[in-house]
């Protein structure tokens, strides 16, 4: 078992190390890299990899698995080889040792509205900056994912919007393709008000005009020098990583200008996980759409928040 330190009052913080370390392990399973489960948490990226690698050498050890060396340049390309095994082990893990629920905030419908008004009367660019703050939260994508967005996936050719859409694969951090539904009136709005603003900045006036008048390659999205987020890779040994520093500064700038305190891309996945779970969505559907596919891992990183036992109980007859 993973040797963790206790608190200096007393407080034994174990398990709930315990808990936060399989989360990372696990977010790392499903494609996450050490930078972005980092952001994620708010903590170094040394920090995650020593949590991580702490946790699967020993979690290796539990599975039977043989020359996962953590110091070992392939290290998170053999982690990935044995996933199911190391799922398995850390499921186990958990029931032997289950570790407390966490306080996770939640956005309120409140502190959600006013975040908007006030990014709309604080902004320089307040269309585009509505849009990506919306955006957000009615999908609960990671900010990555937002920045490779292009205006296809958001419009069809004759410039209607493409409620039902997809994440490509090539967006996604996971490589794998998912549902992106445009579905929510007031995102639609902003997207729309967004767009109409940008095609006039370039020169369409085509109300008809196929895309909108717009590249249906370019990005869905732009910096403020009028280009896309720039996407950088990163990493060693062929190992596929990217990361977008201008859109994760973009979102923490709107969400001061929100006055949402100690709020990351993170709480709102959260908060749309407990949004989605509210209208009776089971893990599978909460995985599919944060583009995570384990529901081991749904239920650990987003678990579904439980009425006391007194709200059960109240007037039951």
């Amino acid at each position: 078992m993973p040797q963790l330190d206790s608190s200096d009052d007393g407080e034994d913080v174990r398990p709930r190390a315990l808990a936060l370390s399989i989360d990372m392990l696990r977010a790392v399973l499903d494609g996450e890299t050490y930078e972005a489960v980092a952001l994620d948490h708010g903590v170094s990226r040394t920090a995650v990899e020593r949590r991580i690698k702490q946790l699967a050498v020993q979690v290796a050890a539990t599975a039977g698995i043989e020359g996962l060396n953590a110091d070992g340049a392939t290290f998170v390309r053999r982690l990935r080889l044995y996933r199911d095994a190391i799922l398995g082990a850390i499921d186990w893990l958990s029931e032997v040792e289950p570790a407390p629920q966490r306080g996770v905030r939640i956005l309120s419908d409140e502190e959600i509205a006013a975040g908007a008004l006030r990014i709309r009367g604080r902004s320089q660019q307040p269309l585009e900056d509505q849009a990506l703050y919306l955006v957000l939260l009615a999908t609960g994508a990671r900010p990555l994912e937002i920045a490779r967005l292009e205006v296809r996936d958001y419009l069809h050719p004759d410039g209607s919007v493409r409620h039902n859409s997809e994440f490509r694969a090539d967006a996604t951090i996971t490589g794998r393709s998912r549902p992106l539904f445009f579905r929510s009136a007031q995102l639609i709005q902003a997207l729309d008000a967004y767009l109409a603003e940008r095609a006039a900045a370039g020169g369409s006036t085509d109300a008809g005009a196929a895309y909108r008048g717009l590249d249906p390659n370019s990005r869905l999205f732009l910096s403020q020098s009028g280009v896309g987020f720039a996407i950088r890779p990163y990493g060693e040994n062929g190992q596929r990583r990217f990361r977008c520093r201008a859109i994760q500064e973009t979102y923490r700038k709107l969400f001061r200008y929100a006055e949402l305190k100690q709020v990351t891309a993170l709480t709102v996945r959260h908060t749309v996980a407990d949004r989605l779970y509210s209208r009776g969505a089971d893990e599978s559907q909460v995985g599919l759409l944060l583009g995570i596919a384990d529901r081991g891992s749904v239920r650990v990183q987003f678990p579904r928040r439980l009425p006391s036992l007194d709200t059960l109980t109240n007037d039951l007859v």
